[in-house]
């Protein structure tokens, strides 16, 4: 099946390390990813990352920069897949395991250079846009705007 997605992605730092998700799906089983997922309808993408932040992770964030729009037109997972990674800031919470992800942790570019090295990344855009990100780019989220 051959299916659009729209992602929305938190880079969340905290003390020079990132946080990562493990997946436990079979699609995706001992990949690491940033905190992400699917735009439902009617969510806006700010919506989306809050949420799926707090889905996989237990933590509150906020999005405060857009890093990048990262887009593969055809994946391994039969998709034309397009990406808006978030800079996020925790607001509340403390992190919580689900079934779905049972590893949540603070990642050293280094670790997170090693599962690329391994292709233990879920996608491809995530070392990217950790560069990215480490490179300051992105821009102002107040560039983004949700029309209602």
């Amino acid at each position: 099946m051959n299916i659009v997605n729209v992602v929305c992605s938190n880079i969340i730092e905290k003390d020079n390390k990132f946080l990562f998700v493990k997946e436990s799906k079979d699609i995706a089983k001992g990949r690491y990813s940033l905190p992400a997922g699917r735009l439902e309808f009617g969510e806006s993408l700010i919506e989306c990352a809050i949420r799926e932040a707090k889905e996989e992770t237990g933590m509150g964030v906020e999005p405060i920069k857009l890093i990048g729009i990262y887009q593969r037109p055809s994946s391994s997972e039969n998709s034309n897949t397009t990406v808006f990674c978030f800079l996020s800031e925790i607001k509340s919470g403390q992190i919580q395991i689900t079934d779905k992800h049972p590893e949540v942790n603070f990642l050293s570019f280094d670790e997170i250079s090693q599962l690329e090295r391994e292709h233990k990344l879920r996608s491809r855009y995530i070392f990217p846009a950790i560069k990215d990100y480490l490179n300051k780019q992105g821009i102002d989220i107040s560039f983004l705007k949700i029309i209602k």
